[in-house]
């Protein structure tokens, strides 16, 4: 019961979010794209003024992001499929060190560089669930290393060191793309809860970057709240739908972070209008932001266009390989079905539908 309650509650603070952000919209005399670029638009120059007078003192100490790209894959054997996307990304950027985690490994790394925090390793060690310990591992190996994230059935369509060649003289010690803009909707698509979402099936920082220590802290509370919820213990612990995931270690958890985090360090009130409609990058202190073609393209109802273009530089193909017997739910199994990515003249055909055809598909 006490569960169910945060759950509605979560739904219901989603619901109030968006009709808020609507009503002032309505209020505005502005609607759809007009108001979202108005306001990204209003916000531009103060951005900008931020990321240059106010970058948070950790940027100047912050190493530069390492030439590593960090894999996780629990299960065994690894399908061909799977390799073939792995070895393209060492393919493409041979002067980077390539991990693969497997869940011994998970183990031993957690060991090794969390020793120091008694309550973040033993929350990781303790669990046994496949899919909130694989959200988890990524951030406590960003954490502690630094370097690019990225899951393992993603197809790298570019060299990691082209993507941001344009700001080479920039201090970036964070990149991050968008998942989800709602600039090209009325209203949220399954599994999408705030108006502009942060993939992060991919992303990069330095070693210690304070926002992926804040994140690594803020899944740990999540993880134990959600046990308790639930009446479990860590090792017992199982999400029982979309939610759980998405709110504890999911993109909505990151998400929420990376708006607190940009906020704090930048001294200005980020939210979404800051990043809808975006089309070229934008430095927010240490952090770059990407726009949604960088990691989205492909991927149904994300506004991240169909084909991969000269601005996509990965392709999410959302095999659901972090699925298993232990955390799959009728919940997941629908998410990922409507995540699937369809082939190209499928979704030109898609587009090709009226709008509200379009909708019932996603939803």
């Amino acid at each position: 019961m006490f569960l169910l309650t945060i759950q509605l509650w979560r739904r219901l603070a989603a619901s109030v979010i968006i009709t808020v952000l609507f009503f002032y919209s309505w209020l505005s005399g502005n609607t759809g794209s007009d108001v979202a670029d108005n306001l990204a638009g209003r916000n531009e120059s103060k951005v900008i003024v931020a990321s240059v007078q106010q970058v948070s003192s950790e940027a100047n100490t912050l190493q530069p992001i390492p030439a590593k790209i960090w894999q996780i894959y629990f299960k065994h054997p690894r399908p061909e499929r799977v390799w073939n996307m792995m070895r393209e990304w060492e393919d493409k950027n041979p002067a980077y060190d390539h991990m693969i985690l497997d869940d011994e490994d998970g183990r031993d790394f957690v060991k090794q560089h969390y020793g120091h925090d008694p309550y973040v390793m033993n929350t990781y060690l303790e669990m046994t669930g496949t899919i909130l310990r694989s959200d988890f591992l990524r951030y406590l190996v960003v954490a502690a290393e630094g370097g690019l994230y990225t899951d393992s059935d993603t197809e790298a369509t570019q060299p990691i060191d082209s993507w941001l060649s344009d700001y080479a003289d920039q201090k970036i010690r964070a990149v991050i793309g968008l998942e989800f803009d709602i600039l090209q909707r009325d209203e949220l698509p399954y599994g999408i809860f705030l108006p502009v979402q942060f993939c992060q099936w991919s992303f990069a920082s330095s070693a210690h970057h304070p926002l992926l220590e804040q994140m690594v802290q803020a899944v740990t509370r999540e993880i134990h709240d959600l046990a308790i919820a639930e009446g479990v213990s860590l090792s017992q612990l199982r999400p029982r739908n979309n939610e759980d995931v998405l709110f504890t270690s999911g993109p909505v958890k990151w998400s929420q972070e990376i708006f607190a985090y940009l906020s704090s360090t930048t001294g200005t009130e980020i939210t979404y209008h800051n990043f809808t409609g975006m089309s070229e990058p934008r430095l927010f202190g240490d952090t770059m932001i990407l726009p949604i073609k960088s990691f989205a393209t492909g991927m149904r109802g994300s506004g991240g266009g169909v084909e991969t273009t000269n601005k996509t530089l990965l392709r999410h193909h959302f095999t659901g390989t972090w699925k298993s017997t232990d955390g799959k739910m009728p919940e997941q199994v629908k998410f990922n079905a409507e995540h699937q990515r369809p082939s190209d003249e499928q979704e030109k055909k898609e587009q090709e539908k009226p709008k509200q055809e379009q909708e019932k598909r996603v939803q």
